[in-house]
């Protein structure tokens, strides 16, 4: 029978790959959609990506932007242009 801390260690091993993959798969590709957005980043409140977008535009060399909420992450998404 293995101890308690053996299985401890497992554990927080596999749930360390759990969190590691996904991270590591998404951005390892560059989410773009059919008209050429590209995902840029995530925020909790559309007014927080909106200000986002507009920094984008203004120092970052984008020319659109636009925020779309995720149901399933819970997130505004800024893709932009």
């Amino acid at each position: 029978m293995k101890s308690w801390r053996s299985r401890i260690a497992v554990a927080a091993v596999i749930g360390a790959a759990a969190v590691t993959i996904p991270l590591t798969a998404g951005s390892a590709s560059a989410v773009t959609d059919p008209d050429g957005f590209h995902l840029a980043s995530g925020s909790r409140t559309h007014e927080q990506c909106q200000e986002e977008g507009r920094y984008d535009l203004e120092f970052n060399g984008y020319h659109e932007f636009q925020c779309r909420w995720d149901a399933a992450s819970g997130f505004w998404e800024e893709w932009v242009r």
